[in-house]
Order: C-alpha cells, then sequence, then structure tokens
C-alpha cells in the first residue's frame, strides 16, 4: 500500500511533534515555514521542506501543494493567515485540510470555507503525536491514549472482516491487540468468539500502540492473514 503523504505547515511547538511522529511511523512529509532558521533545523529529518510564506498561492502552486493527501495547518496564533492559508488550499484543491483553530471565531469561519468539523484541531485537546498516528492510519473515529505504550480506538469494519469472527481472524494471537466490543446500530455489542462482523460495525479495541498501527495496516490492505 503506497505512503500517505503529508504537508504540515508550521514548525512550531504542535507542529513538531506533528512532524517528529509522522516521521516516526516513516510518512512522506513536507515541512512549510517561512521562518529559514525553522526550516534549516528540520531539514536533514523530512522527505522535504521549503521556506515559503503559506499565503503566497504561487509559491503554493508551484510546489504541486495539492499534490499531497493531507495538509495540515499548524501555525500558531495568526488567526488571519491561517484563515487566508485555509481559503488558498480550498482554491487549489487540496483534498484534506487540518486546521489548528485558536478561538470558536476562527473554528467558525474554517467550517465556512469548507474544513470538516471533525478536522478541526483545538490545542487544548490534542497534541501533535495523537493527530499523527490517526492521520497515519486514516480511518480513526476515536482515540484515547491510554499511557505512552497503550491505546484504545474504534474503526470502522473494513470488507476484510465482514463475515468472520474473532475466531476465524485470531486476531489476538496474530497481531497482541484485543477487540473488546462492537457498536452496531448505536447499540453495544460484547461480541463471543463466533461474533460475525457486519458491513457497518464499528470496532473497540485496545493495544500497544505499534500492534495497533500494524492490525490497521493490514486491515486497509490486500494482505492475506499468515
Amino acid at each position: 500500500m503506497p505512503k500517505k503523504s503529508f504537508a504540515v505547515i508550521g514548525v512550531g511547538r504542535f507542529g513538531l511533534a506533528l512532524i517528529e511522529e509522522l516521521i516516526n511511523l516513516e510518512a512522506n512529509v513536507l515541512v512549510i515555514d517561512k521562518n529559514f532558521d525553522k526550516i534549516e533545523k528540520i531539514a536533514k529529518t523530512v522527505t522535504n521542506a521549503i521556506c515559503l510564506d503559506s499565503t503566497d498561492v504561487d509559491a503554493l502552486r508551484e510546489i504541486s501543494i495539492s499534490s499531497y493527501d493531507t495538509v495540515i495547518i499548524a501555525t500558531g496564533m495568526n488567526v488571519d493567515n491561517s484563515i487566508l492559508t485555509t481559503l488558498i488550499l480550498k482554491d487549489l484543491g487540496v483534498k484534506e485540510i487540518f486546521v489548528k483553530v485558536q478561538s470558536e471565531y476562527h473554528a467558525r469561519v474554517v467550517e465556512k470555507l469548507g474544513v470538516d468539523p471533525e478536522h478541526l484541531i483545538w490545542p487544548e485537546q490534542s497534541t501533535g503525536k495523537r493527530l499523527a498516528k490517526i492521520l497515519i492510519s486514516g480511518n480513526f473515529l476515536e482515540y484515547l491514549s491510554l499511557d505512552e505504550e497503550y491505546s484504545f480506538i474504534s474503526t470502522q469494519v473494513s470488507k476484510k472482516l465482514v463475515g468472520k469472527n474473532l475466531l476465524e481472524l485470531d486476531i489476538r494471537k496474530k497481531f497482541g491487540i484485543n477487540i473488546v466490543a462492537i457498536r452496531r446500530n448505536d447499540r453495544i455489542i460484547i461480541p463471543s468468539s463466533q461474533t460475525p462482523f457486519e458491513l457497518q460495525d464499528e470496532i473497540l479495541l485496545v493495544g500497544r500502540n505499534d500492534l495497533i498501527h500494524k492490525f490497521t495496516l493490514w486491515v486497509n490492505s490486500r494482505m492475506k492473514l499468515q
């Protein structure tokens, strides 16, 4: 499965944590900041780093920003720049945009520009590392960090799991994670070993972060279970 590509605009504390975790998760990352010193410091650790002003539409077009799967606006307190950058990215056809927002007003404006409300990042509720894991996996519905090593997530059942059950899949043995519940039609089901998964199910699982990542990659790939 090809790696997802990300462009992160802004190398503040949040942006840096996000960038470092995306790199740890082996993603393709472009970093953008108008501060040359910040770009120079991070250039050796990322796929690509460019010093430019994110409100310069010609510069963004020149680097083909719309070719990236996801762009994260992680800039600091300059709300006007963030809003203008969002507008430019929408006009340039960026597929998926996440925005770090500073206030209810900021959030309302970028929502009106077409940013999904679930893609708004509130600094007091998110960390760069948490967002990186969500972005890499792509289909997490909920994510809760239990500690530095373990997490609880919920994710939509993929076609690979439909019609199969825990006994057939033997996920605990093969991946070291536990599926603890199924959310089906707004009801919580504690699955037995023979409960078959259905297409609209949401599964709730817990495990070590690296093993959850491995399981998610398998679920979204064409690899057969060994």
